[in-house]
């Protein structure tokens, strides 16, 4: 069974994956494959310098991933580019991680935030979207550091809410407590499991 977890930033989508993970499901986290594509791939790194500039290094020349970030969410054309760039080293890697589990018949939870964006949802068995409302996925974003601003750009680059329902299989409501969310996680996940 391969389970798709999506949701809006801030929506509790990675505590999900977290407990899906801790019930024994492999774990295959999209932005940590996009980090490895950036960190691994000298084609990937060079087109983001090219097109960004030097401003998104560090002085060791490594990438400066929150630098990269505020440029790549500050408009829709330079998000778009930004994934023109990552997304289709990302997808080929996501694509032989999930291959690979399949062989092997074990149960797997993709973490993506753009699975609907990609049309994932057409590769895994069943799509979850974590929600929660605006106030609270702003306070938790805030309390991570992002500014106000930030999450306003960040949240501008998502698909609306009504998208990622409308392609999802299930949708967890996450507007109470961890412990809450964390109840209802493994309800779900042993239903689907047992089944799958």
């Amino acid at each position: 069974m391969i389970i798709g977890v999506t949701g809006l930033i801030g929506s509790g989508k990675s505590f999900v994956t977290d407990i899906f993970e801790s019930l024994g499901a492999v774990r295959i986290d999209a932005d940590l494959i996009g980090k490895e594509v950036v960190d691994t791939d000298p084609v990937v790194f060079y087109r983001l310098v090219l097109e960004f500039g030097k401003t998104i290094l560090n002085s060791n020349y490594s990438l400066n991933r929150k630098e990269l970030g505020k440029l790549a969410f500050s408009s829709k054309k330079n998000t778009e580019l930004l994934n023109s760039i990552v997304h289709p080293a990302l997808l080929e890697r996501l694509d032989n991680r999930i291959n690979l589990v399949r062989s092997t018949n074990s149960h797997a939870v993709v973490d993506a935030a753009l699975l609907i964006h990609w049309k994932y949802y057409k590769n895994v068995d069943k799509t979850i979207v974590v929600t929660a409302s605006k106030k609270v996925r702003t306070e938790r974003l805030l309390t991570r550091g992002l500014t106000i601003e930030e999450v306003l750009q960040r949240s501008k680059s998502q698909l609306s809410l009504s998208e990622l329902k409308r392609y999802s299989d299930i949708e967890l409501s996450n507007n109470h407590s961890k412990e809450n969310l964390r109840k209802k996680a493994i309800k779900l996940y042993r239903e689907l499991t047992e089944k799958g």
